[in-house]
């Protein structure tokens, strides 16, 4: 059971979470700059005092097998009491993983992505804090590795934290692309989950409230953001991350992965740059192929259940709205205008998708729909 704490100033709690569990070594998995940048690095120093401090940041943005083993290895050499993930999605993911593979023996990781059933140990407790207000991932059963450049998930009750800390505070000091890109990973996280065919009526109420704080929100500038509206945004990435840690994500997600590994765009912004054209893709129910989790009235109803919440009649129009929503965050909102659409690209692209969420998408995506995206 993942207990949340939230508001601004609950930094502290980790004090009170450390006391508690007795931890006299802590390890902190961590990103190189946001630690830093967001004043957590001075806050948790003076907070934990005497308690032992490893940190372990030696890991790209995108979680791949080699640094995950490194941090397995430090884990079992140090033997914390405690792990705390203090970041954006790819630390607190990390440390998800450091946290399941280190307590079980088998060191075939892909093993445990593929047959997850085969886990059988916790480990130790893992709070998770997350210093962007984008990925939810605090509220996740799920973390993300990369293999061989290519994207697993790694799903499971135990990858979930135990505890998670939403303190705004941490999050005043983004950069303005990785501001915009959480806006953009939590609300297309939000819109992906709502048509998911895994989707529930739990995960879909837990997406509308998402969507309607991140649009409330988005209609003041990035950059007049202060402590009540990235209060506001944080609740809503980690709703979004509630709704897809149910209905897991579908095409958009699938595309961008490798968008984000080859062409280093950041995660929330690859989604949101396909994402658009799926408004057309999942609404266009004569000419495409329904996934056949859920009927034709299902899909028709809940694409329109969207339209409404964007304030439009249609496809058409949500797709421009969508575009806006990029636009107005200061990014490009056109794939063709960020990476050269050619034939080598475009084929990079097709070979490295990630079926398993497509197959969670309401319209079956055929090489010609991947086509037409670029």
């Amino acid at each position: 059971m993942n207990k949340s704490i939230s508001g601004a100033g609950s930094l502290n709690h980790l004090k009170d979470i450390t006391f508690n569990l007795n931890a006299r070594k802590v390890l902190i998995v961590t990103g190189k700059k946001l630690f830093s940048l967001s004043g957590a690095q001075e806050k948790i120093k003076q907070m934990l005092g005497s308690t032992e401090i490893i940190v372990f940041n030696e890991f790209d943005s995108n979680p791949k097998i080699e640094d995950v083993k490194h941090g397995v290895q430090l884990l079992r050499l140090q033997k914390p009491d405690l792990i705390v993930a203090i970041g954006g999605g790819s630390a607190l993911d990390m440390a998800k993983l450091i946290r399941v593979f280190a307590c079980n023996n088998d060191n075939n990781y892909l093993s445990y992505v593929n047959h997850p059933d085969t886990i059988i140990n916790k480990g130790i407790p893992l709070v998770a804090i997350p210093t962007t207000y984008g990925t939810g991932s605090e509220s996740t059963r799920f973390a993300t590795i990369y293999i061989d450049n290519k994207k697993h998930s790694l799903s499971h009750d135990f990858v979930k934290p135990d505890y998670s800390i939403l303190d705004p505070e941490l999050c005043l000091s983004l950069p303005n692309l990785i501001a915009a890109s959480s806006c953009l990973d939590a609300i297309s996280q939000a819109v992906e989950s709502y048509w998911s065919l895994k989707s529930t009526d739990k995960s879909k109420q837990y997406a509308l409230k998402a969507i309607n704080l991140i649009l409330s929100i988005l209609k003041k500038p990035l950059k007049d953001w202060e402590l009540p509206e990235v209060s506001v945004m944080l609740e809503a990435a980690h709703l979004s991350g509630k709704a897809i840690n149910i209905s897991t994500t579908t095409a958009p997600h699938a595309i961008s992965y490798p968008l984000t590994i080859f062409f280093n765009i950041p995660h929330g912004y690859a989604v949101a740059l396909i994402l658009g054209s799926f408004f057309k893709i999942n609404s266009d129910l004569n000419n495409n192929e329904i996934q056949d989790a859920k009927d034709e009235l299902y899909i028709d109803k809940t694409m329109k259940e969207l339209f409404d919440v964007f304030d439009v009649s249609n496809a058409d129009e949500c797709c421009l709205k969508w575009k806006g929503l990029i636009k107005s965050l200061g990014l490009e909102e056109n794939i063709t205008n960020v990476i050269e659409c050619n034939e080598h690209n475009i084929n990079l692209i097709m070979d490295n998708v990630n079926h398993e969420r497509l197959s969670n998408n309401p319209i079956k995506v055929t090489k010609e729909i991947l086509l037409s995206l670029f």
